[in-house]
């Protein structure tokens, strides 16, 4: 519509009692006419590319107003106060900008629905805020992805891209668990993500599930390291409840292996229980010599008991000690047909047993040799060398003396 500011013909109505110095009657009419045409003309011609409405006071204001309870109409538009609706139903209302020109809504703006694919904070580098009335929630409604960040493609229902993406939960007071809740598809909570607040144990994460009755804590990451509470399972193959680990699947074994040359270390006693319990130690090369190490506090071996290799005596047993004067060398052997000790065999404290002599421990100790009941003492050597008799009568009922080179009985 082109409406423009046109000169306003005046009529000239003469002087007071009529002296016929104003305009005729024709040329008055004949102005009303032309002003009439005018306005007409600049209001009425719509199709008009040119037409303004304009004030002819400099700055001035142009004011529309309707009548009483009345409203402005342009063209399909409703101006109703503060207002601006559209005569049609269920017509839109666009605001449209001219070539690069964008649309400026100063303020704050309120709006039930924005339709456009995209929307665009206007400050340089401001943030762009979606800020809900009261209590009230902000929903993205959508079949589709949700992408943040550099995402030309989400390829999950949230898709975050960045050079170092973070999801940040803060808290604004700090007896508060913030964190993460995952639903079943009625709506219910059936696993939970919380950082611990300062009613509990602060700063800490811990996850609780639903196990058919009830939500409870069953992991938590502390400040020094992880916490199950109830079974941890590893893989499938092991699991640890409270102070026991046992092997997850039937009649498999349970390995415990350090890395390379390392060594499973344990610093306290072991129990082996069970109704036949076993410690077994296996070999993959029978030439190798397995066995129990035993350290001393200074790390050094204080004895060994070592299982024989193809290289030695195969599968016996051997027994090593150190001393200070030789280190560790073997100090019984068991064999495959008895054992074997290598110094001085101690029985009880009384006999002492070195390469071929039997000696009493006790100084001054009688040495004997007795059979059970009536068996008797049955010496099978040829020759009994007693070297040391005494050679006359000790007055000892039934030691042995040499009287001149005849073996004697005393009788005390």
């Amino acid at each position: 519509m082109y409406i423009r500011y046109m000169a306003r013909l005046v009529i000239d109505t003469g002087t007071l009692g009529n002296p016929a110095t104003g305009d005729t009657l024709r040329t008055a009419m004949t102005k009303a006419n032309d002003n009439f045409t005018e306005l007409y003309r600049d209001l009425a011609e719509t199709t008009s590319s040119n037409g303004i409405l304009t004030t002819g006071v400099t700055n001035g204001d142009v004011k529309i107003f309707p009548n009483g309870t009345g409203i402005v109409e342009i063209d399909r538009l409703s101006l109703n106060n503060t207002t601006i609706s559209s005569l049609d139903t269920n017509a839109d209302i666009n605001i449209l900008p001219g070539g690069t020109g964008g649309v400026v809504l100063g303020g704050q703006v309120t709006a039930g629905e924005i339709v456009t694919n995209q929307i665009t904070s206007n400050g340089s580098n401001a943030n762009l805020k979606l800020i809900t009335a009261g209590t009230g929630d902000l929903i993205i409604d959508t079949d589709g992805q949700v992408g943040i960040g550099t995402v030309n493609s989400p390829d999950s229902k949230l898709h975050i891209k960045s050079a170092s993406s973070i999801i940040t939960l803060q808290r604004t007071a700090d007896a508060n668990k913030p964190g993460l809740d995952f639903q079943n598809s009625n709506g219910n909570v059936r696993a939970e993500l919380r950082m611990d607040g300062t009613d509990g144990t602060s700063n800490t994460v811990f996850v609780r599930t639903y196990d058919g009755s009830s939500t409870a804590e069953r992991f938590r990451v502390t400040h020094t390291g992880a916490k199950v509470t109830g079974t941890l399972d590893v893989d499938g193959g092991i699991s640890v409840t409270d102070n026991k680990i046992t092997a997850s699947r039937s009649n498999d074994n349970l390995v415990i292996s350090a890395s390379g040359t390392g060594e499973v270390e344990m610093s306290s006693s072991v129990l082996v229980k069970g109704g036949t319990p076993f410690v077994k130690i296996q070999r993959t090369d029978n030439a190798n010599v397995p066995g129990i190490d035993f350290i001393g506090q200074a790390d050094t071996s204080g004895a060994k008991i070592l299982f024989d290799g193809t290289s030695g005596t195969a599968n016996e047993l051997i027994f090593q000690t150190f001393t200070v004067p030789v280190g560790l060398a073997e100090a019984f052997r068991v064999t495959g047909s008895g054992a074997k000790v290598t110094g001085t065999l101690d029985i009880d404290g009384g006999i002492n047993i070195t390469d071929n002599i039997i000696t009493t421990s006790s100084s001054n100790a009688n040495l004997q040799i007795d059979a059970a009941g009536t068996g008797a003492i049955e010496l099978l050597t040829q020759k009994v060398i007693m070297a040391n008799l005494p050679t006359s009568d000790p007055s000892n009922a039934g030691q042995l003396f040499n009287d001149s080179g005849t073996l004697k009985v005393s009788a005390g």
